[in-house]
């Protein structure tokens, strides 16, 4: 008889293999049809927990996919009428059946809570840990889903693909109430910012015939704004702006729906993906071009066109979380079956480093701080390390973010050291900055000559005082008068040195000093009587005192400063500390960094101690183990909170509450108290 080598053995076995796994997996795809008539509405588990093994035999197609900022959960639907949870290995931690194609799939950014919309119109609100908390049969297809970052929020778009009106709807995630529900057309993107009922808004877009139409509601439902002409492509993380896009322009506005800048697109440049960067609010534009044209674009946060290049057609992009990156993946122009990923800095450079990908890629998610989520078009999910993949060869990026140097105090500053303040230009404001100077120098003649020596080289100020002018200082301390005798060794006229600009830096930098009272400016021993032009020059002048002064951040090319305003040159016409802190937070709203949605709840004054209480969207200014830029962002905010409030009331104590309640940042952030009872001093250059 003829000997049955081994081998065979091992081919049989592996055949078996095969049929069983095909076998389950008709099985359990059967299932819910088995289970249609008179199962529960509630999704049947499917268990096999922590098994690999069905995700070789899915080949199904991915409706939807979602993952938390820890990526702590990989959250998909299918057409196999399952939604799957993994865990960041791609173990399975559950499975569920559902009677209809589950559409929409999202978890919560915080990881523990999960949404599901089906194609016949069931809604399920569920924790990670299998728990449903409720459900709702809407008897229509569920084809939009935007879950709140903590699961407070559920917001839906419904509607059946050949009717004209459809239902935009909130629903609470507690409780499942419904909020509100608003006929509508039928919704192509919708965004949910904010947890707090009072501040949290929806964002929404749709289409009117030829016209696309883009609008805002609050948490309660009323309408705050819509408008025509371009639709919602992108929401910055905080909601605090908005990409819009309309036939041949890109339109950047901000939660209220005023536009902050506009540019025109390129001819022939269709776009179809806006992309907001995480870092630092500027705006990433992909789409289709004519020919060899350029089809990547990349804005500053202020709209200035940084660069243009061209990529694959057909790519999916992401930013990593820290916005240093770009990522580009792509298989259309690449081999059959495999896709090539790619990184491109900020510059617009594209990496050395590149990744082959054994799957035709078609979803695309960066998230926490190293890791890339990919779903195939076979249903396969894969999970990409940063740290390992794709930044192994890759130099790091230098920082090109704006940044900030935070206030210090007078106990801060070394024995023998005076701070003096000094105003220079700064694109059309006086901004100030402070330097420090010995205590054997006279402070008065160590301004003047600071302001003469100009800013410093990396700061983007001007000189408000030209160089070829000359300064000879004499206080006469009794009476409070200072002159200042000009003289130009070229030979210039002094008067014709003087300009707006350097009378203004002059009289607020002089104005830090209680003593002067009178400024009279001299050449030649007699009183200057014109200025540039030939104007007159009303003598003397006059030192610039602060009154309900109001310190807002303000950003000169690369770098942010606090700067000081009097309330009614801001035209703010409530200035007790509850209208001068409510102006601050509204002006720092319109940073990118800043939450849209942050409001002042309350202000108190005992006399001793101010009290600021926001509300929680405040904390998102303090991401966990936030880098250097997070850290001086929530710096200079905590800054104009605090010295507005300092400035403006005889307390000695400034706290900041969260929701009324004390709250504590992450380690490396500024504590939310401050004890005013020594100067502070901005924007310092040492």
């Amino acid at each position: 008889m003829k000997k049955v080598q081994p081998y065979y053995f091992l081919i049989g076995l592996a055949i078996i293999f095969v049929i069983l796994g095909a076998a389950l997996y008709g099985i359990r795809s059967l299932r819910p049809y088995l289970l249609k008539q008179g199962a529960p509405i509630e999704p049947q588990t499917d268990g096999n927990n922590g098994n690999l093994f069905e995700l070789w035999f899915t080949g199904a197609k991915l409706f939807d996919l979602s993952v938390d900022r820890n990526v702590t959960g990989i959250l998909f639907g299918t057409d196999a009428k399952k939604v799957s949870l993994l865990d960041r290995e791609r173990r399975l931690r559950w499975e569920k059946s559902f009677s209809d194609n589950p559409l929409q799939t999202k978890i919560s950014d915080c990881g523990r809570y999960l949404a599901v919309g089906t194609e016949g119109g069931e809604l399920f609100f569920m924790s990670t840990d299998e728990k449903l908390w409720w459900e709702h049969d809407l008897g229509e297809p569920i084809y939009l889903l935007a879950l709140s970052s903590n699961g407070r929020w559920v917001l839906i778009a419904r509607g059946r693909p050949e009717e004209d009106r459809h239902r935009l709807e909130l629903y609470d995630g507690y409780d499942g109430s419904l909020q509100w529900s608003i006929s509508t057309r039928p919704l192509q993107n919708i965004y949910l910012s904010g947890e707090q009922y009072e501040g949290g808004r929806v964002f929404y877009s749709f289409r009117h015939g030829e016209e696309a139409v883009s609008g805002a509601l609050s948490l309660a439902g009323e309408h705050l704004w819509e408008g025509s002409g371009a639709a919602l492509a992108a929401v910055y993380s905080t909601g605090s702006r908005l990409a819009l896009l309309g036939k041949e322009t890109l339109q950047v506005c901000n939660y209220l729906g005023e536009t902050l800048w506009e540019r025109s697109l390129p001819a022939g440049f269709k776009a179809t993906i806006a992309l907001f960067n995480p870092r630092n609010g500027s705006l990433l534009l992909y789409g289709i071009s004519e020919g060899q044209q350029e089809n990547l674009l990349y804005f500053s946060a202020e709209g200035e066109s940084l660069w243009q290049k061209k990529i694959a057609e057909g790519a999916l992009l992401s930013f990593t979380s820290d916005g240093s990156r770009i990522i580009a993946c792509s298989w259309r122009h690449y081999k059959e079956g495999f896709s090539q990923m790619v990184l491109i800095n900020e510059s617009g450079e594209e990496l050395t480093t590149s990744l082959e990908l054994g799957m035709r890629v078609e979803r695309l998610l960066a998230t926490g701080r190293r890791y890339i989520v990919l779903g195939g078009e076979d249903g396969y999910i894969d999970v990409i390390d940063l740290t390992e993949e794709l930044v192994k060869d890759s130099p790091q990026p230098s920082l090109a973010a704006p940044f900030y140097s935070p206030a210090i105090s007078e106990l801060e500053l070394e024995k023998g050291q005076m701070p003096i303040t000094l105003f220079f230009n700064g694109e059309g404001t006086l901004i100030p900055v402070t330097r420090l100077v010995s205590l054997t120098e006279s402070p008065l003649r160590a301004a003047i000559e600071e302001l003469m020596r100009g800013p410093s080289r990396d700061s983007g100020l001007y000189r408000t005082i030209p160089k070829e002018a000359k300064i000879e200082v004499d206080f006469d301390s009794e009476s409070g008068k200072l002159s200042l005798a000009f003289y130009s060794e070229s030979g210039e006229a002094p008067a014709s040195l003087l300009t707006a600009g350097m009378l203004d830096s002059l009289c607020h930098t002089l104005g830090a000093f209680p003593e002067v009272r009178e400024i009279y400016l001299t050449a030649d021993g007699e009183p200057l009587e014109l200025r540039g032009e030939n104007l007159p020059l009303e003598q003397p002048l006059k030192p610039y005192r602060w009154r309900d002064p109001v310190y807002l951040p303000l950003r000169v090319k690369e770098r942010y400063y606090l700067v000081p305003y009097a309330a009614k040159d801001l035209g703010i016409e409530k200035r007790d500390l509850d209208g001068l802190l409510r102006a601050v937070v509204k002006h720092c709203r319109t940073f990118y960094f800043v939450p849209g949605n942050l409001e002042l709840i309350e202000v108190r004054d005992s006399g001793t101690a101010v009290t600021i209480n926001l509300n929680s969207s405040f904390c998102l200014l303090f991401p966990e183990e936030g880098d250097t830029l997070e850290q001086l962002q929530a710096a200079m905010i905590l800054d104009a909170l605090f010295l507005t409030a300092s400035r403006n009331s005889e307390s000695s104590y400034v706290e900041i509450l969260v929701e009324g309640e004390r709250w504590s940042p992450p380690q490396g952030y500024p504590p939310l108290s401050r004890l005013m009872r020594r100067s502070y001093y901005i924007n310092p250059e040492f």
